[in-house]
């Protein structure tokens, strides 16, 4: 009989999650993946704070000889007419040499900027369409399908030989570049820092502490563009695993292989999983239910702070 009744719980604690309401009781709005982040970062931490004062340079600053490294050959779309190049860019620098005033269509003055390459005769310009004054106010200047390489040496002067701990499993073979599952959690050594893409301008090179496989993973800076991997969503300074002295060295294996099973608290399956992407609280009788949504359509069900039912 109690196995009917808990069993008639849980149909109900699910019924109420695909429905706006539950005998009455409407359910709490979704929570997005950003609501989440504020909810738990009300400071920031020391992972937070480091390589913030990366940043890129103001236009009005640029020197000549300043360098942009080339990450896809789509570039060439950017210069004026004329003054493209055929061939293949990717991986070269774009040598800034200056900004030179050109007549607009409108009979105004816009500016220019005048880039080499360092093995190829003649100039690259790309029209930056706004005047003197106006560049001189902003503190960005975009050149898209580029990296700006003084930002990649700084933070591979800032991380090259440290050790930190890796929070997601989402890495890459330096061997082939393929996709690997690693671990989260465990310590790596930082091998060096490359130009990336344009979205994720940084490459990050690493070897497992005791292993011999060198990997790299993705990682964005500042908050110039999308910066949904800076340092601090992939690294940790500290070994998380000494701020959870509760959880047991079983669950703890099963956290760094980003594996789950019931009875699993919120804070451990955090761990495990990394935020979820959006989350619903819903009371129902006796307990409080709470659905955690990731990507490709996984999910946990939480009963009163504990995982009673996943899908990963």
């Amino acid at each position: 009989m109690k196995g009917i009744f808990h069993k008639l719980i849980c149909a109900a604690s699910l019924a109420a999650l695909s429905c706006s309401c539950f005998t009455g009781i409407e359910s709490t709005p979704r929570i997005s993946a950003g609501d989440v982040r504020k909810r738990d970062a009300a400071t920031q931490t020391p992972e937070q704070l480091f390589l913030s004062d990366i940043r890129s340079e103001r236009p009005a600053d640029w020197k000549r000889g300043k360098r942009f490294v080339v990450t896809d050959d789509k570039v060439s779309i950017i210069f004026a007419p004329g003054f493209g190049n055929a061939d293949s860019l990717c991986g070269h620098d774009l040598v800034f040499e200056r900004f030179i005033d050109v007549p607009s269509v409108t009979g105004d003055v816009a500016l220019q900027a005048v880039f080499t390459v360092d093995d190829r005769d003649g100039e690259l310009r790309y029209p930056v369409d706004v005047s003197a004054d106006k560049l001189s106010e902003r503190q960005r200047l975009e050149v898209p399908f580029s990296v700006e390489r003084s930002i990649v040496e700084r933070v591979d002067s800032a991380m090259r030989d440290s050790i930190y701990y890796i929070s997601t499993p989402k890495w890459f073979s330096a061997a082939n570049d393929k996709a690997i599952v690693g671990k989260r959690h465990i310590p790596v050594r930082i091998l060096k820092v490359v130009p990336g893409t344009y979205i994720y301008p940084l490459k990050v090179y690493f070897r497992p502490v005791g292993g011999s496989d060198d990997c790299w993973l993705p990682m964005t800076v500042g908050a110039d563009r999308a910066a949904t991997r800076n340092f601090s969503t992939v690294f940790n300074f500290d070994d998380p695993r000494k701020r959870y002295p509760q959880i047991s060295d079983e669950t703890w294996e099963l956290i760094i292989n980003s594996k789950v099973r019931e009875g699993m608290t919120r804070d451990e399956c955090r761990l495990a999983l990394g935020a979820p992407n959006s989350y619903r609280t819903i009371p129902v009788i006796n307990a409080v239910v709470e659905q955690w949504n990731y990507d490709d359509g996984i999910y946990l069900i939480f009963e009163d702070g504990l995982l009673t039912r996943f899908r990963i």
